[in-house]
Parts: structure tokens; sequence; C-alpha cells
């Protein structure tokens, strides 16, 4: 199992981390013993943050080979970052006139178009970032697969992205030991609507890596239905069963518990909690807009709502000077990176659960799959038409709006407030549907294929 993100990483990293641990941690009762190759914990970057607490979920049996990764590209990336003066957040949208209300002068400026030289400079810099910032993993990352297939024989090989290196490197270990290949892509590569504006060239090889990945590939598996007739559609040349879908799921025995609904808070305000990392398109301005506008109509009473955001932000424009600006800072608290067992204990003393996912159609993010685990109801911002809205309403896991409609969102605020108000939030989820997301039956399904994989 090759997974460049895997404990202790925490933070940013912790989806792609617990997706492998999870399945690691139950395909030994599937009949299949992992060893998973990942890096030391000091060849991180430095923007990935360590929870030693999920070093402890690690099953102590477990085979682990962990290597180094070449970075001699550090100094000429840092050197990028310094004149270009970008980061993550520079993919985040600006709003329109009519979005921004009151939060108009905090937003950042368009930037001016680059000039020849810029450009030229980005794409010869992007060419030494390709597949991904982390392509120094690929000769260790080999290297290491080789080796644990000298000492353990391994029937197959399980890749995960992103980061996409390491799908090339499974590509490398196929060829390499002649063994069965299923890659995993927790996120889409190149329809990514997240994905930074690079260069022509860089788009170009990726697109290319993309496909020899695909085709490759014996097994692909997306996290999402909506991603798996994505793949079908834009490689048609591949046999339609060659793609499944994986879901995430909760591990029940994050939360202490066999699952079932954690009922009601007791606390006498209405709280509402969101974890995670916030930049890019999951911005919250729109949300926040509309519980400003319930609470300046009285649909929401100021004293009884709290709304935590749990986790770093990293957005065009400062969202504590957003709140103040707003009228908010008294109701909406952001409280910062925390462990990964402490955003879950924030979850449980909660009585509704935000999930932001906007300007995609095709992704689930992972949070959702904790929040299940909660058994609490959902507030899930996310296009109507797309994979996370469509989750929510088929297994009715709680409310869905539209993120860029102001009004609708807040009406599910004040639907959801009245039902909390009324003791009769329980009504609006389907206890039963919640349990069908244990990773335990989402592992038997991997092993299935794994088994089916290797004896073809």
């Amino acid at each position: 199992m090759i997974a460049y993100l895997f404990p202790p990483v925490g933070g940013i990293g912790v989806a792609g981390s617990q997706r492998v641990l999870k399945f690691a941690k139950y395909l030994p009762g599937n009949g299949w013993q992992p060893i998973i190759l990942s890096i030391k914990e000091e060849s991180y970057e430095s923007y990935f943050s360590t929870d030693p607490s999920l070093l402890k979920k690690i099953p102590a049996d477990s085979l682990i080979v962990r290597t180094s990764v070449i970075r001699w590209l550090t100094g000429l990336l840092e050197l990028k970052g310094r004149l270009q003066g970008t980061s993550r957040s520079s993919s985040a949208p600006t709003r329109s006139t009519s979005e921004q209300s009151n939060a108009g002068p905090l937003l950042s400026t368009p930037q001016p178009k680059k000039s020849f030289y810029h450009r030229l400079k980005d794409g010869i810099t992007d060419l030494f970032e390709v597949p991904d910032e982390e392509m120094g993993w690929i000769i260790p990352g080999t290297l290491g697969g080789l080796s644990a297939f000298s000492r353990y024989r391994f029937d197959a090989i399980f890749s995960t992205g992103r980061p996409w290196t390491a799908l090339v490197i499974g590509v490398l270990l196929r060829r390499l030991t002649g063994k069965p290949l299923i890659v995993d892509f927790r996120d889409p590569w190149m329809t990514n609507p997240f994905r930074l504006d690079y260069s022509p060239m860089r788009n170009r090889i990726e697109s290319w890596l993309e496909r020899v990945v695909i085709e490759q590939a014996n097994v692909v598996v997306a996290n999402t239905h909506e991603l798996q007739e994505e793949f079908v559609k834009r490689f048609p040349m591949q046999p339609s069963e060659k793609f499944m879908t994986l879901l995430n799921g909760f591990d029940a025995e994050d939360f202490g518990r066999v699952f079932e609904p954690a009922g009601r808070s007791s606390s006498r305000v209405f709280t509402m909690t969101h974890t995670g990392f916030l930049y890019g398109k999951r911005d919250p301005m729109n949300f926040l807009e509309a519980l400003r506008l319930c609470l300046e109509q009285q649909r929401i009473a100021r004293d009884k709502v709290r709304v935590l955001l749990i986790g770093s932000a990293e957005l065009p424009y400062s969202l504590s000077d957003y709140l103040r600006v707003s009228g908010l800072a008294d109701v909406v608290s952001l409280q910062g990176h925390v462990p990964y067992q402490q955003s879950l204990d924030y979850l449980q003393q909660s009585d509704v659960l935000l999930l932001l996912q906007p300007g995609t159609k095709t992704q689930v993010p992972s949070k959702l799959f904790d929040y299940i685990g909660v058994g609490k109801p959902i507030l899930g911002i996310s296009p109507l038409d797309g994979a996370t809205s469509h989750l929510m309403v088929k297994h009715r896991l709680g409310a869905v709006a539209d993120p860029e409609n102001i009004q609708g969102i807040g009406h599910a605020l004040a639907t959801l407030y009245e039902a909390w108000h009324n003791g009769a939030l329980d009504a609006l989820v389907d206890s039963q549907e919640f349990q069908r997301f244990d990773v335990r039956n989402v592992t038997a399904t991997l092993a299935s294929r794994l088994s089916t994989t290797a004896a073809s």
C-alpha cells in the first residue's frame, strides 16, 4: 500500500492518512496483510502538521516501510514562491459585488495579468514539480517498494493519491514486479476544480501521466460514484469494469463505541461545528452571510446559537476581520487546528455539523464520514447536483443547500434551528442509513476486489 500520507500526519493531510490507515487496520480480517510504504516523519514538509495520537491507531503488528524524500528542489521552489508571492489560497475565488455584503473591503484585489517572462519562469519551474511537489519521492519510494518486494513478496499493489507521485511509483513497481496494481483516486487529478493555474506544458505532461496511470492499472478506484462515471466517460478505450467506487467510511472505534446515534447535546445553545481546512473554494463567507441575515431577521436568537470553526484557514481575506465587521464575532468562534481525536470530541458535543463543499460535483470530503460516525444531522453546503448532496439526500443525513444561494442556506439554517428548539432534530435524519458507512464494510469490498485481481 503506497501512501505518502500516513500517521502521524494530521491537519490538512489527515483525510488521506486516515483512509489508508483504516483500510490497513481491517484488511487482515479479510485475508490480506498490508505492507505500508510511506515516508519518514522528518521527511514531511513543514506545512504538514503531525498528530502523535494517530500513531496509537496503527495496529501493533503492522508492516511499515518508510523512506526518505529527495529535497534537492526545495531551494528552487522556495525561490519561486518568494518571486511569485503565492500560496494555496491563490486559487480562492473572489466574490461578485452582490455577494460581498459587509466584507467587500476585506477581499483581495484581482491579480494583474502575468508577463511573458513570468509565464516562462513559471513554466520552467513547473516542470520540476511534475506530477506534484512530492516528485522527490519517486526514486526512494520505488527503491523502498522493491526492497519490500524482495523481503515480503507481496501479491498486489495498492497506491493512493494525491500526491500523484504515489500513483507513478505504483506504475513503476507494477512494471518492475509484475504484480497487479490498484490505483486509488481520493480526488480527481486533471479535472479537479481546486487545481491551480499551471503552465500549458505541465498540464500536458500531467495529462499524459494520468492516462498512463489509468491504462497501466488493473483496477481504478474512485471515492465517489460521480468520479467513477467521469473516468468511464473520459477513458472510453478502457473497460468500464476496470473502474469501481470505494467511499470513505467511519470507524466506530474512533468514537469509543459501537455505532449508535449520539443523540442531542445537553447544551442550551444551538451549536454548529465545522472541522477542517478552509481554503480556496471552501470559503465559509456565504454561510456566514446567511447566518448574519437569520440573526438580523430574528429567525435565530443570537443568544441561542454558536458556530465553531475548528481548523486552519487560508483565505484571500482575514476571517477574523470579517467576523468583526459583519457583527458575528460573538457568535462564531475560530478554534484553529486541534488533534484529530479532539476534533471528533467537538463534533460529538454539537447539535448540527457543518459541511462546506462548494465548487465541485464529483467529490465528497472525507470529513462527511466522520460526521456520519457522530450520528448528528449535517448541513451540507454543496452543489445540489453534485456527489455530496446526492449522498446526503439519498441517505437522509440532514439538510443541503446550494453554496451560491444565500437565501437557501438561511432557510436551511432556520429550519434546523427550529427543529432543535422543538426537540425534533432526530426526526430529520435516518439513523439506520448512517450504519451503511462503517469502514469495515468498505474494506471488505476492497479485499474482495484485491482477491479477484490477484487471482486473474
